[in-house]
This record gives C-alpha cells, structure tokens and sequence, in this order.
C-alpha cells in the first residue's frame, strides 16, 4: 500500500541547443541535454523526494531510455510495480530544438503511448489504488479515464492540476469528483465559467468550483502567488520579493506534490497552500524540472516563513 498513488504520463525530454545560429538541412554544433519528464512522473519524484510513500501508474515503450526512468523512479524509492512496459512501442518522448537565442525553433512529441492508460488498466490495479490515501491524475489523461477515475474511487481524495487550458477543458463534466483542484487564472475560468480580472473574480471563481463538489481550490497566480479555500477559509498566500529564480519549470509540478501530501496527511488548506509556495520556491532554484535538492525539511522551515 502507497499513500499516494499517481495515475500519469512518463516523457523523456530531449532538448538540443545550437552554438551558434541555426542552419536548416545541416548538421548544427550545439549541446543535447536528455531528462525524465512528463507531468506525473515530476509530480511522482516530486512527493518521493518529500518522503512521501508514492506509487506510479504509467506506460512506458521497451526501450532503454524508458527502462532508465523507470529504474530512476525505483531508486527513489517509488513503487513501480504498476508501471507496465509495452513491446513494440515507443517511450513517450519530446525532442525540441532551440535557436540561439534559446527559444524554441522547432519541437516533435510522440505521446500516444499514454493513450495505453485506459480504465481498464485502473481497473486492473483498482485494489492497489483503493488502499490510497490520495491519488493524482494527469491532465494528459483522457476525459474518458478522468471520469472513470472518479467514479472508480469516490472514497478516495483525488487531486486534478488542469495543466493547460484545453486540457482542463476535457475534466469539466466530473470536475465535482476531485477533491482538490490546481488551476491558474485562465483555466480557473473555463472551470468555472468566469471572466477573472481581479481578486474578487478569482473568490467567484473559486466559489463556482466549490459549488460543484471540489473540498480545495488552489489557483495559482504566476509571479502573485496563490489564492487558497476550502469553502469555509481562503485567502492569498504572496511569493517572497528575495525568490532565488533560476527556471520557472517544474514549479507547479512540485506545489502539486505538495497538495498530495497535505490531503494524504490531512493538513489544513491554508498550511497546504503554504507547503506549495514552498515547494515552488524550491523548484525555481534549479534549472532542471525536479530540484534534487527537494527535501521535506526545507519545505517545513520555508513554509513556516514568509514564502
């Protein structure tokens, strides 16, 4: 039995960037970094760098770079046992190219294996989730596995970062089965249906969601921070002016995990909603998507200060 059991997609990220401007139908000098990614799977590394007791449910291709973040995920102590490899397939994957000014010039994604996530893979493994305590879903899932989710473990608290507006777009007819939800302002609104311009907006906002089943809303507000509320206690929760910020990548991945944890551990939304801004302050440190340096005592210190 995990505690927390994450339902998602596994990536393996390959980005190339140029020395110098890029020739198109040439062989360019340049570097090629190669990283385990993928929405879940951050959120998996995550919870397990925080001590969390995590299990994964995923698909990965009979490749080596697959069979790697696999063995990556075990070293960190996760349950891997539900992560089934699918002969013939490909790992998911997405290969970017950068220009040199370090924007994206061209990327590919190979990400159907995910599809291979279907409710009767839940179903399969549905005694080992039901003895979670929480369990999390990735917006890359389909509406079909979402709703199913839902329906298949209404007993057990279970967290939705919408990740993109089209994405969140797909949870809005069982949007009222998750216990706690993760949105910015622009997903916030397709969720709940309402213009946000404003901190009175985002309380309407929050309180459409609120109406429909979800226990915690927690909408991320960029570089403002965080709104939080259960129904009943809310607020705004504002970043540090002193944030040491090396990439904005992987933030929200690592607030997620901390969601998990305070709903596995029973922690009020308010000091969840602290957790998170701490995690995020954490993550922003490092260049990569999971700061390795993630711990759950430096979490607890930052969140007991101004975050």
């Amino acid at each position: 039995m995990s505690e927390i059991t994450v339902v998602g997609g596994i990536n393996i990220d390959i980005e190339g960037s140029p020395f110098e401007k890029l020739k198109y139908c040439d062989s360019n000098p340049g570097k090629i970094n190669l990283a385990f990614g993928g929405v879940g799977r951050n959120i998996t590394e995550n919870a397990a760098r925080l001590g969390a007791d995590v299990a994964m449910v995923s698909v990965i291709g009979d490749d080596q770079m697959g069979a790697a973040a696999k063995k990556e995920l075990d070293m960190l102590g996760v349950d891997t046992s539900c992560i089934r490899t699918l002969p013939g397939h490909n790992s998911a994957m997405y290969l970017s190219i950068l220009n040199e000014k370090n924007d994206m010039e061209l990327a590919l994604c190979d990400m159907d294996i995910i599809d291979a996530i279907t409710p009767q893979v839940l179903e399969e493994h549905r005694d080992f989730i039901s003895r979670s305590k929480a369990i999390a879903l990735d917006a890359n899932l389909s509406e079909e596995l979402l709703c199913a989710a839902t329906e298949m473990f209404k007993d057990i608290p279970i967290f939705f970062d919408p990740v993109s507006c089209a994405k969140a777009a797909k949870a809005k007819s069982c949007m009222g089965g998750f216990h706690s939800i993760k949105p910015n302002i622009m997903e916030a609104e397709i969720l709940s249906g309402v213009a946000i311009d404003g901190d009175e907006d985002i309380r309407r906002a929050a309180d459409v969601m609120i109406a429909k089943g979800i226990k915690q809303v927690f909408i991320t507000l960029n570089r403002d921070g965080v709104y939080y509320t259960d129904g009943s206690r809310e607020g705004f929760i504002r970043p540090a002016e002193n944030l040491n910020i090396v990439s904005a990548t992987g933030a929200g991945d690592s607030f997620s995990a901390t969601i998990l944890l305070g709903m596995a551990r029973g922690k009020s939304t308010e000091e969840t909603a602290r957790m998170g801004m701490a995690a995020a302050s954490i993550a922003m440190e490092s260049s990569r998507a999971v700061n390795s340096k993630m711990n759950l005592q430096e979490l607890l210190r930052r969140s007991r200060k101004d975050v």
